[in-house]
């Protein structure tokens, strides 16, 4: 995934500093900042790229291949998706919209390319054409209670409602869960956008959005974690990232038997840390491995946040990630119910 140069060095002249792919803080703040709950937060997100999906068969070749309800998007609501190997095993979580009647799907950047190649293997004689425009577009994430009401004051518009989605200007704006909204702009119109909106935002390292991402429970599959988990170990269908009555796509069979069957014997979970985890590093309850971490992020105050998928059986621990003398994980809540009549 490509990322636009022109941008980046638009973020390093605002303070940005930089490690991979990622704006870890900015000139005189911390890699992230006391509080969530105060003035909303703007960061770039760099580690998520876009594919752009157009042609006449565009919308029912992707209803074929991911998770949700693809005739449901529209150019004012987006919808949460996964795109799953023929064994239902997920390779890429993602956020679908329409803009200018064309679809668009972002996905962890390392994703991206190995996606679209799938993708592309299956479009055949479909008018389809498949394109990562991440190098084209950028994205920024504002996030806290306010995020919505300060863009409303500094752009003149904003989403509300949950993946609401709104385009003006070549700029489109989509409504997450966890008290952010998504920006998707044009590279070149980027960092105007970017000046008008730190007039009433703190800019921020993409950690404090990552956070909120942890908190909402949205998890983000990435390189390291594909093919590991059908999506309700994930909880996707309780985040609305998978549709049961809209018919065939890929894995689709695996994922309804799992759902009528209710044979998920882990889920996705949240927790806090003293210590760090990365995508892939396993969950112990004491020497036996029974989980592995899927998302980390540092803490607002203090320590870390991780989604992890766990057995239902040993959920409430102790446990520990890493290895099995690793840092505790202490619960935390999800802002949603997880199923109480799964089989364990």
């Amino acid at each position: 995934m490509a990322i636009s140069e022109p941008w980046i060095q638009a973020l390093r002249a605002r303070g940005a500093r930089l490690e991979g792919a990622r704006v870890i803080a900015f000139a005189g703040s911390g890699a992230v900042e006391s509080s969530a709950r105060e003035t909303p937060k703007l960061s770039p997100v760099l580690s998520d790229g876009v594919l752009h999906v157009e042609g006449a068969d565009a919308p029912e070749f992707l209803q074929g291949q991911l998770t949700n309800d693809v005739a449901a998007v529209t150019s004012a609501h987006a919808q949460p998706t996964a795109y799953c190997t023929p064994s239902g095993r997920v390779l890429a979580t993602g956020l679908l919209w329409n803009e200018d009647t064309h679809l668009l799907l972002l996905t962890a950047g390392d994703r991206c390319e190995p996606v679209r190649k799938r993708l592309q293997t299956h479009v055949l004689r479909s008018r389809v054409r498949l394109t990562d425009l991440s190098e084209q577009r950028a994205l920024v994430g504002l996030a806290g209670a306010a995020a919505s009401s300060v863009m409303r004051d500094r752009l003149g518009f904003a989403p509300s409602l949950p993946y609401e989605a709104i385009t003006r200007e070549g700029t489109t704006a989509i409504s997450l869960p966890g008290d952010r909204v998504l920006l998707i702009l044009d590279s070149d119109s980027a960092p105007r956008v970017w000046d008008a909106l730190a007039q009433g935002c703190t800019p921020s390292g993409q950690g404090i959005w990552d956070w909120h991402a942890v908190a909402a429970g949205i998890p983000t599959v990435t390189a390291a974690t594909q093919d590991r988990f059908v999506p309700q170990m994930l909880n996707l269908e309780l985040v609305g990232a998978v549709s049961f009555r809209k018919g065939c796509y890929t894995g689709q069979e695996i994922v309804a038997r799992t759902e009528h069957l209710g044979e998920v014997k882990r889920r996705l979970f949240r927790f806090s840390s003293s210590a760090p985890s990365s995508p892939a590093d396993a969950v112990f309850a004491g020497a036996t491995e029974v989980g592995m971490v899927v998302n980390c992020a540092p803490a607002p105050t203090a320590g870390f946040e991780l989604l992890a998928v766990v057995q239902l059986s040993a959920r409430h621990g102790p446990l520990t990630a890493g290895v099995p003398e690793g840092s505790p994980l202490h619960p935390l809540p999800l802002p949603y119910a997880i199923p109480g009549s799964v089989t364990v």
